[in-house]
């Protein structure tokens, strides 16, 4: 199996064990939670595990995948970008925009804008119940204090993805140089032109036979070339990549974004790399975050009763308590993992996220500037048009979870794109805090219970509240 192999290469020089046990793991849809908390574990354990787990996991991704070009099948590895793009390049269309920059950061919020003073209350709020951790908070009080920022003078921002989460429309919006790279579809990019227009900023965007947009998987020769093409020396260039896919497209669309991504950044030493992490996922979280869940788990009230009870009698498949495990860093540093995995995305969903956490450290280690910012949960159309994942975050309040709307979300992961290139955050020796210092969970982590164990209850809960929304309606 694809996912198996790519991860025990990952992990064989620093867990031979991990590796042997991922080999000949039986039940893979099973087990692979396991499998990438104790990859999670290690890669926090060093800094060298970390940043070699990446490397050699990107390096089994290219040698196990093929890249088929007509009647050619080769190693990913081995693909000559040069010689397969050369049968047609990719023509360029550009909307300008006719509105203002950006004067300041606005906010939308529970059906209104919130900017400065308010903005920044919201913020402590969310920082001092656990919806955001203090990095992001202060990376998004600094794009406050600097809206000057917001239009990125000096970049030209690649984004790839035109979904919910990416940063492209605040981006545009604020005055902001942009190359987009989406799938063809005369709807989606009828509506990026209009919102281009109507914003402050320039999108450019790949046209193939006249028409808008590229797919990455089958297209990622050509894009190589014309994101080249549109990065001239004189400007610092940003590789975003934000595409995200169900099954095992998401895989094969990872690591085409990791090759764009790869490419530019071996081209442009200057260049820097973005993405936005799942929150459905496992990270490595410092003692800071862990401690407080653990103490919320001794917290006393009404419901603590019934909780005990039920994990009694489920064998604490429900209420588990969250972070059982701690490991130390060699710095002196104690980290642990947060594990929300949930079964609605699969092992699929979780290698591609890996794949390009993968590159982030890479890049990272090789010098380059990144902004990687884990997002909160939101209620994009893929979490809607599922109806178990709708309903448990429906229910997830009841545990201090909070799910932003998307535009609310999108603009927040774009302030935060904008304070990291600008003034980044110092850097913490263990690698993995890329991840851990800035992230926007929603308050997912912080929880006293693992998340996997509150989900039934959740789902319950949420249906309920559904159920009970509609009767409302209908009265």
């Amino acid at each position: 199996m694809f996912a198996t192999a790519v991860i025990a290469d990952a992990v064989r020089r620093y867990d031979a064990d991990l590796a042997q046990w991922v080999e000949t793991c039986r039940d893979w849809s099973r087990q692979y939670r396991s499998v990438f908390r104790g990859m999670t574990a290690l890669a926090a354990s060093a800094t060298d595990a970390s940043v070699g787990i990446a490397g050699e996991g990107l390096r089994a991704t290219r040698d196990l995948l093929r890249f088929v070009a007509g009647y050619s099948v080769e190693p990913l590895r081995g693909v000559e970008i040069g010689a397969v793009a050369a049968d047609g390049g990719l023509d360029t269309g550009t909307a300008r925009g006719a509105g203002k920059i950006a004067r300041r950061l606005e906010v939308p919020f529970g059906g209104a804008v919130l900017a400065e003073e308010a903005l920044q209350r919201k913020l402590t709020d969310w920082r001092q119940r656990g919806i955001v951790e203090p990095g992001f908070a202060a990376a998004v009080e600094r794009v406050i204090d600097h809206p000057e920022w917001l239009a990125l003078p000096g970049f030209r921002v690649v984004v790839a993805g035109a979904g919910e989460l990416t940063p492209l429309r605040p981006l545009l919006r604020w005055g902001a140089d942009v190359l987009a790279v989406a799938r063809p579809g005369p709807a989606r990019w009828h509506e990026l032109v209009r919102e281009a227009q109507a914003g402050a900023g320039v999108l450019r965007y790949p046209l193939v036979d006249g028409e808008p947009g590229a797919d990455i998987t089958s297209q990622f020769p050509a894009l190589v070339h014309w994101i080249r093409e549109h990065l001239p020396g004189e400007i610092f260039p940003v590789f975003g990549g934000y595409v995200t896919r169900r099954g095992p497209g998401g895989v094969r669309l990872a690591a085409a974004l990791d090759l764009l991504a790869a490419d530019l950044l071996a081209a442009r030493p200057d260049a820097a790399l973005a993405g936005a992490g799942s929150p459905t996922d496992c990270y490595a979280v410092p003692e800071s975050v862990f401690a407080q869940a653990h103490s919320r788990l001794h917290e006393r009230g009404p419901q603590r009763l019934g909780r005990d009870a039920l994990r009694v009698l489920t064998r604490s498949a429900l209420y588990q308590p969250n972070y059982r495990t701690v490991v130390a860093d060699g710095t002196g540093a104690n980290w642990s993992v947060t594990d929300a995995l949930f079964p609605f995305q699969g092992p699929n969903h979780a290698l591609a996220q890996r794949i390009l956490r993968w590159r982030t450290l890479s890049a990272r280690a090789a010098g380059h500037l990144v902004s990687y910012t884990v997002a909160p949960p939101t209620w994009t159309r893929g979490v809607l048009s599922q109806r178990s994942l709708a309903a448990a975050c429906r229910g997830a309040h009841r545990y201090g979870v909070e799910i932003f709307e998307p535009d609310t979300a999108r603009t927040l992961l774009a302030a935060k794109l904008v304070a990291d290139l600008n003034d980044p955050a110092p850097a913490d020796p263990n690698p993995e805090s890329l991840f851990a210092a800035g992230a926007a969970h929603g308050g997912l982590w912080r929880l006293p219970f693992e998340p996997r164990s509150l989900l039934p209850v959740a789902i319950v809960t949420g249906h309920l509240r559904g159920l009970l929304r509609s009767a409302e309606r209908g009265h």
